[in-house]
């Protein structure tokens, strides 16, 4: 799922250690010391000590592979930059928005996606014609993370499932307490507004929604699933119900605000909530995981889920055994889905607390369902010739946000019907190739 489903501690510059664990246990098949080295975005686990915790675990069982652990903070950049060249380590992150059709340039084959999927959810989003070249790290759902004291000190005791019952809701937290600031956009972050683009599946109710789009002229048009999305960043906005200088946001303080209630909601990824809880324990059990508020026209509400950064080989690699055995540990044996707030990626695991609230209260999980074959890239084509960055920049959600808050002159209708063109140009241009 991209980019905005993963932030994480900020470090101001690339960290690299080695880590090597014990050699008291498991077994290994390899004649000598293989080194390999992982190339990640978790620049917080490597101040922490939990890539010390991981490798540990890892080498009780390979005591023969050393592991050396690079963390990026600017990762989706920074790696494409070295992907430039062969040396791009042994197991890393795949950036997302590779297209479908380079990944045999970058990454080795894991297998068919048939049989993978048989095991793995969200295989869908790293596989090309049949073949994957990825496997989440974990799975993610996308909605909003809600400090519900704030919600219910306001008298708002659940969560709203409509646009209209959100506004009004966020519009009592701010008449109740001036120093609340009811919704915070992280504008100045960037890639969280992406978080804003991976609802549209649940809030559609189509698990078919991303496919068809891609023959949608004018999908952002008044009254469809795009533009409900987007009017309500916009509507919050324009109404004053987010933070007073959204381009001067601080992501890292942002967390800590919504865990000590200074914040009442978030747009972001379920992966954010073991973080917002670690910033107060005290008040960890104030906050949870809601669904985006629109109900879909079946009457129910639906959670959209896909998975995260995968993990990937490099098809350059000198290691490539040694690198899928970490691959398949990370994926099968430890716990970084359950520590980072995620669905496990190995089919039949147990859901995140944060996710048993919203499933209780009826909301859906779905999981999108995979382009046609042979039309695996059609949706990354249109988005990328559109310049829309749909799940993968920031910069037009910037732009609604800037017109409703004054900072532009344009409308907010202006900006749909700019997006409905380009986007219609895109199908146009795609289909011609």
């Amino acid at each position: 799922m991209k980019k905005g489903l993963l932030g994480v501690g900020i470090i101001a510059a690339v960290a690299s250690i080695t880590l090597t664990g014990c050699s008291n246990g498991g077994s290994s098949s390899y004649g000598k010391k293989e080194t390999i080295t992982f190339i990640n975005h978790r620049t917080d686990w490597e101040t922490n000590g939990k890539w010390d915790e991981y490798i540990k675990k890892f080498n009780e069982k390979y005591p023969d592979i050393k592991v050396k652990i690079q963390t990026i903070t600017d990762y989706a950049g920074q790696i494409k930059t070295r992907m430039n060249s062969k040396e791009y380590g042994d197991l890393l992150m795949i950036p997302g928005d590779i297209k479908a059709q380079d990944y045999k340039n970058f990454f080795e084959p894991l297998g068919k996606k048939e049989e993978l999927s048989k095991k793995y959810l969200g295989m869908n989003d790293r596989s090309y014609e049949g073949t994957s070249y990825g496997i989440p790290s974990q799975v993610n759902a996308t909605g909003m993370v809600t400090n519900m004291k704030v919600f219910k000190d306001a008298g708002i005791k659940t969560f709203p499932k409509t646009p209209e019952e959100f506004l009004k809701a966020l519009e009592t937290i701010k008449e109740k307490n001036k120093d609340v600031t009811p919704l915070y956009t992280n504008y100045a972050a960037g890639w969280t507004l992406s978080n804003w683009d991976f609802v549209k599946a649940g809030v559609s109710g189509d698990a078919d929604f991303t496919n068809k789009m891609t023959a949608d002229t004018a999908p952002f048009s008044d009254g469809k699933v795009m533009n409900t999305i987007y009017r309500l960043l916009y509507d919050v906005s324009k109404n004053k119900l987010i933070e007073s200088d959204p381009t001067t946001s601080d992501w890292e303080q942002s967390k800590v605000d919504l865990a000590n209630g200074k914040i009442a909601v978030m747009q972001l990824g379920s992966w954010a909530v073991p973080q917002i809880q670690q910033a107060n324990s005290d008040n960890a059990k104030n906050i949870k995981f809601q669904a985006f508020p629109v109900t879909a026209a079946d009457g129910k509400q639906y959670m959209s889920v896909a998975g995260d950064y995968n993990y990937g080989i490099n098809v350059h690699s000198k290691h490539k055994k040694a690198a899928r055995k970490l691959l398949d540990w990370l994926v099968n044996e430890s716990d970084y889905a359950k520590d980072n707030g995620g669905i496990p990626t190995v089919r039949g695991a147990e859901y995140p607390e944060a996710l048993k609230a919203s499933k209780e209260a009826g909301v859906q999980l779905m999981e999108e369902t995979p382009a046609p074959e042979g039309k695996e890239s059609l949706f990354g084509d249109i988005n990328d010739q559109s310049q829309l960055g749909i799940g993968s920049t920031d910069k037009e959600k910037q732009r609604i946000i800037d017109a409703a808050i004054g900072n532009s002159k344009e409308s907010f209708e202006d900006i749909m019907k700019d997006f409905n063109t380009r986007w219609a140009n895109a199908i146009q241009s795609v289909s011609k190739k």
